[in-house]
């Protein structure tokens, strides 16, 4: 499902216009960001937890090269699914 489509379903479901769904769609998603720049973790009862996740350094060989690096250590946005989520997925634990 893409962003229109979603904005689209979620507009027939709740009766609101598009344009104020997709406003809405907006606004979490940079709060969401805004969270996790701050290093906060968002979590949402029922559906999963964002959070910011320390990758460790990492060596790498360049295949066309044949040249052995390090990458820094860096932080990358992550999701873990709630229980029920899972559960309600049908998947197991």
């Amino acid at each position: 499902m893409t962003r229109s489509q979603l904005i689209t379903k979620v507009s027939q479901n709740t009766g609101l216009q598009e344009a104020q769904v997709e406003l809405v769609m907006d606004d979490i998603v940079e709060s969401i960001v805004q969270s996790l720049k701050q290093g906060d973790k968002v979590t949402i009862a029922g559906f999963g937890r964002f959070e910011m996740r320390t990758r460790k350094t990492k060596a790498f060989t360049n295949p066309k090269t044949k040249v052995s690096s390090q990458l820094e250590p860096t932080a990358i946005p992550g999701f873990k699914a709630s229980g029920i989520l899972k559960s309600r997925l049908g998947c197991q634990e």
